[in-house]
């Protein structure tokens, strides 16, 4: 990577397998504890398990390369920004379809080795709610060294979202610590991270200037009902100096510190701070038709806006609608009909 790259992202790559089910009560008959809006991890074998299920009481809908923060990169990369990716893939087929489908990303600091990770997400016919299981890629290697933190440090914004596996964290916490302070560090950590409790997050929270998250996740990772989830979690983010950084000054300057954004799927996001909450309603759509990326979709939009000096009223509104357009087709296919 040789000019600057606006976002670079770090998180899981993964091989998305959309299956429609008639019911995920029936997959849960089967062993596998799988709820709507939830997401869980295992091992290869039973991911192998768990395919083999659904060939026979589902319907492959859609081959997607996947993961949160890698949506919100290509993303991103479709709306015209220089984008980057440190990550892993395997050394198979499923590695070579991941990278493919990041179109316009740089993916020069992502490692090959193993098996890919693969993430099933089976979605309801009739109610369109989803559960998703990941089964990570099969090795844990550090990927990080001198290449990579240099880029790290000369990035303009760097976005991250969970990595499956016990060295996540503190691979990432690594990340956050090469930022200078002219720098933007985005989050989204999803429910594996939020799992593991504030703790395990304090490294990466230090470093964060803008966190996207759910109620659930909130009540996940604090142990909180949600308002008061919220009310600890603020004061362990980032206290950015107002001067710095023009990029995004006006996001700052609006909500005077840090940024928390709740995604509240059809109900829209609200921004929180101990100032007071700017919320922005969900836009309708005809017909949802997979709403697995949807929040990964909201914040490229928001992520995008910012980067123009937007408002946080602004922000919100360009993040509703770029989650709106992604119901509309599975997987990363709605990123063909982005329009830049």
């Amino acid at each position: 990577m040789t000019d600057m790259i606006e976002f670079l992202g770090s998180g899981a790559l993964n091989l998305d397998m959309i299956y429609e089910v008639d019911d995920l009560a029936e997959i849960r008959s089967a062993g596998f504890e799988l709820y709507p809006g939830r997401e869980i991890s295992g091992d290869h074998e039973m991911a192998g398990e768990l395919i083999d299920f659904l060939d026979g009481h589902g319907i492959l809908m859609a081959k997607s390369g996947g993961g949160s923060s890698a949506n919100t990169i290509s993303a991103l990369s479709r709306l015209g920004h220089k984008t980057g990716f440190i990550g892993v893939v395997g050394v198979d087929e499923a590695g070579s379809f991941i990278l493919n489908s990041m179109r316009g990303v740089d993916f020069s600091l992502v490692r090959q080795v193993g098996r890919s990770a693969i993430c099933i997400i089976m979605i309801e016919k009739v109610e369109r709610d989803r559960a998703m299981f990941v089964a990570p890629h099969d090795h844990e290697i550090d990927f990080l060294d001198p290449e990579v933190l240099r880029t790290v440090s000369t990035a303009r914004a760097v976005h991250l979202s969970s990595l499956a596996g016990s060295t996540g964290t503190y691979i990432q916490s690594r990340l956050a610590s090469a930022l200078g302070p002219g720098q933007i560090l985005s989050f989204d950590p999803g429910e594996l991270y939020c799992a593991k409790g504030l703790g395990a997050l304090s490294s990466i929270f230090k470093r964060t200037d803008i966190l996207f998250i759910t109620q659930e996740e909130v009540e996940m990772l604090t142990d909180r009902p949600y308002r008061s989830g919220l009310e600890a979690i603020y004061p362990l983010l980032y206290k950015r100096p107002l001067g710095q950084n023009g990029l995004v000054l006006r996001l700052f300057k609006d909500i005077g510190g840090p940024v928390i954004i709740c995604k509240q799927g059809p109900k829209g996001a609200t921004i929180y701070s101990p100032n007071g909450s700017l919320s922005y309603p969900a836009e309708e759509v005809p017909e949802v038709i997979d709403n697995t990326g949807a929040g990964d979709a909201f914040n490229a939009g928001f992520l995008d806006t910012m980067s123009e000096g937007g408002s946080a009223y602004d922000c919100l509104k360009a993040g509703a609608r770029l989650a709106s357009l992604s119901l509309s087709a599975f997987g990363r296919n709605w990123l063909d009909r982005l329009k830049t």
